[in-house]
């Protein structure tokens, strides 16, 4: 019987500080910067996030009380600068003298998907579209959003930017019982999830922003890939199994879904089997109500053991049968 293991685990956040100093503004032009944080998942640490940003900015400059922001930039590119590990505007961005000012940040830039920033009638911003991100490719990446960052201008110092995952992300680890039989992990494919959509994300003053997946494309099925894959379709991973450690292809991300189902394709002695993991299916066979769903900012791991047990025979022969052979005198 194959054992099949599953844990989703919360989204951990990991805060960067953030430690805002006034200062007296003396007339100096000061660029703008940004530092991030991002909660978990493909990027695994805060060493990972290098992806271009695109942010929106309102300002107000007046000094009553009453709201009235208007557009200081509309999804500005800011990339990533190894020196420094900030991230600066391309081309730069500069702080005005004073006034308030508000901030919405996603990442990756998109290079295909349009984004598009609706604002509010006091000019905050309301809700941040991307239309058609499209992560059907060899090396996925996040889909990132920002908290609602709320400052006085002018800062000096980088501002502190803190990133959720708007996608979940799948993992799968394979390894065999004690054997000494050859058991080689050919294919991992995850059936029928989605990776294409739009996503809205929403704001919120002084809370962490929201983000829901408005319209999601067709659904597809994906190989688990190795580093090497030349594509999408490489999902070739023919990879030897052990008993004492487990092996684990490139994960994969996704956009929030009901759970689907996992292909995996495997060979003991040259002997090619294939399982189908069904995720709505329980321990008895019987579909889980509701279906269990993948959520945004969740880390799904999936641990395989393919037991094998060697054919051993136990042999019993049945006694012999006498039969009449007859008394015969030569």
């Amino acid at each position: 019987m194959k054992k099949i293991f599953l844990f989703a685990a919360a989204a951990m956040v990991s805060l960067s500080s953030c430690v805002q100093t006034q200062e007296v503004y003396t007339g100096d032009v000061h660029e703008m910067g940004f530092k991030s944080a991002v909660t978990r998942g493909i990027v695994q640490t805060n060493d990972d996030m290098v992806y271009p940003l695109a942010v929106s900015a309102v300002w107000d400059s007046t000094d009553d009380s009453t709201a009235n922001f208007g557009v200081y930039f509309d999804g500005a590119k800011f990339v990533y600068d190894e020196g420094t590990s900030l991230w600066k505007g391309e081309p730069a961005r500069y702080w005005p003298t004073s006034g308030d000012m508000h901030f919405l940040a996603f990442s990756p830039f998109p290079s295909v998907a349009t984004l598009t920033t609706t604002y509010k009638a006091d000019g905050t911003i309301e809700k941040m579209d991307v239309i058609g991100i499209n992560n059907n490719i060899k090396n996925q990446h996040d889909v990132l959003y920002s908290d609602l960052l709320s400052v006085e201008a002018p800062q000096t110092a980088a501002q502190s930017l803190q990133f959720h995952h708007a996608l979940a992300q799948i993992n799968v680890t394979f390894k065999k019982t004690d054997s000494a039989a050859a058991v080689v992990l050919n294919s991992v494919k995850l059936l029928n999830a989605y990776f294409t959509g739009d996503v809205c994300i929403v704001p919120a003053e002084g809370a962490k922003s929201t983000a829901s997946w408005t319209q999601l494309g067709l659904k597809t099925n994906s190989f688990f890939l190795e580093a090497d894959a030349t594509g999408v379709e490489d999902g070739v991973l023919d990879q030897v199994l052990v008993s004492d450690s487990a092996y684990a292809p490139i994960p994969q991300v996704v956009m929030p879904s009901d759970q689907t189902a996992f292909e995996i394709i495997y060979t003991i002695d040259g002997h090619q089997h294939t399982y189908i993991h069904d995720c709505t299916l329980d321990a008895h066979e019987a579909p889980i109500v509701p279906t269990p769903k993948w959520e945004m900012g969740y880390k799904y791991t999936y641990n395989f053991t393919i037991n094998v047990n060697e054919i051993i025979f136990d042999c019993e022969v049945e006694n012999w049968i006498p039969a009449e052979g007859g008394t015969i005198t030569i």
